[in-house]
């Protein structure tokens, strides 16, 4: 029986793939309905970026109970916290819907007599738990995701290169050794080609009698800074398997959570092999679109052409796109390095050494990228570092994250100690700790680190009497560009990632309200600007809008309404303000609202009207309050405007004063723009020399 090598679903069920095809309909290979198992519980060993956000939608968005298990204690206690261990904007009110405090087994011992009601229903309908009882939590699950590190290897053979397996085979032996039942075992992390025949093999020869697992591969697509929303709205699913019929019913049942949520065409299948390639081959094309406009800037510096008009005028060619071309001092994060090293070991392994030299040239780049950025600040500071104060804003990879590996800022850092000049680093998300240990752990000399190195809670401490300022993180709060009038082409506007709160039963809920359309206890949506999606608060709101795309009214409500609701034409009372005549609208269960990715924030007290009017909303149209039986509205419009300007205030208030800045540093002032997020001509009227990557720098006149 053999394998398609891709396959979409396309119904309820996965469907085993026969090479004795009845017929082909639509491209499609012939398929069978086969039956499959239903998941109740998932455990997730590992509780990093990739773990702790994938349980916490998963949780979030279907009818499974998930527990992320992990053996670091400090971790699995900050999860339980309200100090999250990582950042991703709409994570924390994710976590905080669905989440518990304690593990399964133990929260009905929770619960003191006299708890408040609010609380025992909050923690006995929770769906996410976090434990450091790896071994229950195995027994327990029906289905286990493999999420630990692997890191690149540091030692033996295959150092610098070579996948570190180790955390992968710890945690296939423990489930080997604790599983007395059937279990799916799920990659999840990102491994060589055929690690899954390593995890089948491992666990095969150590499984108690009778017990059988079926391996999956299942790798994630995720971007730092948008997680969450590449959850809720993923390109794809990639779901690997064994060719054979019980490969083809775990890959179903996996399928099945997905499919929740995520529209079934989106969920593809194809042997384990292609299924581990793929995301290895698709972080090392990310990168290679990063060095590529990378050895661009260096050619646009030298010639005195743009590199963000030649990066533009390149992604407006459909064959090219416009993602990952925006030049900067080096890609960094967890994967793109360590995937293009896992390639290059690959074919070396198999003996392709052409093929190794090629994707190694990449990285080559990326190393050159910093190096040659460092040099152009050397330079432009009359070739001495020494006792001069540079002050860092940024040393997380990018922006929205909180994750530092292999940040470009690490080796930016490191160069600027070694030349012997005072370093002030600031980052709105990073800890200190975090800092010191990336920054001793590049190799740098800890007490040279100590004499030369700080790091500071504000941006204006870290500039303060410094000769420099160069920007390694394109956070936000950091640019001088305008937002206001800016417009946003139709083509690039796109509907939100859902948050499904219908996913997430209440306390009230009855116990045949069991369907998939049984009444839900909501929550209204609050849009994250940072992230630019809805995420679920405690108000009992509605809110109706028109959604541009399609014309359509869409209605973010906190109950689902009784049969016969309606909302009338007149604005007391309160219903909807929409063209005449007055719409009905049968199911206020559509919960999206198209917001364009670099526009203002948005929440349901503010009428995003300066960009959403002229694609078709009427005059004097607003945001609506809805009502229904099981809802109302706590604020009338004008209140929710107020509230909007307020939220709208504190959000620009947090950007950098430039002014401020520049009346605080030594002359001549320079600004190093890493990320090409200033607007230069603003900081040359303040008295600034501006450098930046892929641009001619400020012209002195004599």
């Amino acid at each position: 029986m053999a394998l398609p090598p891709f396959a979409a679903f396309a119904s309820a069920n996965i469907f085993e793939r026969t090479t004795a095809a009845a017929g082909r309909s639509n491209g499609s290979i012939g398929i069978v309905e086969i039956p499959h198992k239903t998941v109740k519980r998932i455990t997730c060993m590992g509780s990093g970026f990739v773990g702790g956000p994938t349980s916490a939608v998963i949780a979030y968005k279907s009818d499974v109970e998930v527990t992320v298990v992990d053996i670091n204690a400090d971790r699995i206690a900050a999860w339980k916290s309200k100090a999250l261990p990582i950042y991703e904007p709409g994570l924390d009110e994710i976590v905080q819907a669905v989440s518990a405090r304690v593990h399964p087994s133990q929260h009905h011992d929770s619960h003191e007599p006299n708890a408040a009601s609010d609380n025992v229903a909050r923690v006995r309908h929770a769906k996410l738990f976090f434990s450091t009882d790896v071994d229950q939590a195995i027994a327990d699950a029906d289905l286990i995701f493999v999420c630990v590190n692997t890191p690149t290897k540091t030692h033996g053979i295959g150092k610098g290169s070579a996948a570190d397996l180790d955390f992968v085979e710890a945690a296939t032996r423990s489930i080997a050794r604790v599983a007395t039942q059937d279990k799916i075992v799920v990659e999840k992390s990102t491994v060589p080609c055929r690690t899954a025949q390593s995890i089948r093999e491992i666990l095969a020869a150590n499984a108690h009698p009778g017990v059988r697992f079926d391996v999956l591969s299942n790798p994630e697509f995720l971007a730092e800074g948008t997680a969450i929303r590449d959850l809720l709205n993923p390109d794809r699913i990639i779901i690997g398997s064994m060719p054979t019929p019980a490969g083809y019913r775990a890959a179903a049942t996996l399928a099945g959570i997905y499919e929740q949520w995520v529209p079934r065409e989106r969920i593809i299948t194809m042997n384990l092999w292609s299924s581990e390639l793929s995301k290895l081959a698709a972080n090392a094309m990310l990168a290679q679109r990063i060095s590529s406009v990378n050895a661009l800037s260096a050619i646009c510096e030298a010639t005195g052409a743009d590199v963000d008009e030649v990066s533009y005028a390149c992604g407006l060619d459909s064959r090219i796109g416009p993602q990952m071309l925006k030049a900067g001092p080096g890609f960094g994060g967890s994967c793109f390095q360590k995937d293009i090293f896992n390639i290059v070991y690959l074919s070396e392994s198999l003996h392709l050494y052409e093929i190794a030299d090629y994707w190694r040239a990449v990285i080559n780049m990326n190393e050159h990228q910093k190096q040659r950025f460092t040099k152009r600040i050397i330079a432009c500071l009359y070739n001495n570092l020494a006792g001069k104060k540079l002050a860092v804003l940024g040393f997380a990879f990018k922006k929205n994250t909180s994750d530092t590996r292999e940040s470009p800022a690490i080796t930016l850092v490191s160069n600027f100690v070694a030349e012997r000049a005072r370093v002030a680093i600031y980052d709105p998300r990073v800890q200190e700790d975090q800092v010191w240990r990336e920054l001793v752990n590049s190799g740098s000399d800890a007490e040279m680190l100590k004499r030369n190195v700080s790091v500071c809670r504000t941006a204006y401490e870290a500039c303060v009497a410094a000769d420099a300022v160069v920007v390694m993180t394109e956070w936000d709060e950091f640019s001088n560009k305008s937002t206001s009038g800016a417009t946003v082409r139709k083509e690039e506007r796109k509907p939100l990632a859902t948050l499904d709160v219908n996913n997430y039963p209440s306390a009230s809920t009855s116990s045949q309200d069991t369907d998939h359309d049984a009444s839900r206890s909501l929550s209204s949506p609050q849009l994250d600007g940072a992230a630019g999606f809805w995420v679920p608060s405690r108000r009992g709101t509605g809110v109706v809008i028109k959604d541009p795309s399609n014309g359509q009214i869409k209605t973010f409500t906190s109950q689902r309404p009784t049969s016969g609701s309606s909302l009338s034409h007149s604005p007391g009372g309160g219903s909807v303000s929409v063209q005449s005549p007055p719409r009905q609208i049968p199911s206020l269960q559509s919960r999206y609202v198209d917001v364009p990715p670099d526009g203002p924030l948005v929440s349901p007290y503010q009428f995003p009207g300066e960009y959403l009017t002229s694609e078709g909303f009427p005059t004097g149209c607003e945001v609506a309050r809805a009502t229904s039986t099981h809802s109302t509205v706590a604020s009338s419009i004008e209140r929710r405007r107020q509230a909007a300007e307020v939220t709208q205030k504190g959000a620009t208030a947090t950007r950098l004063d430039w002014a401020r800045i520049a009346s605080g540093m030594r002359k001549p002032r320079f600004v190093f723009d890493g990320r090409n997020i200033l607007d230069h001509s603003k900081l040359e009227a303040l008295g600034f020399r501006v450098e930046a990557i892929g641009k001619r720098g400020t012209v002195v006149s004599e």
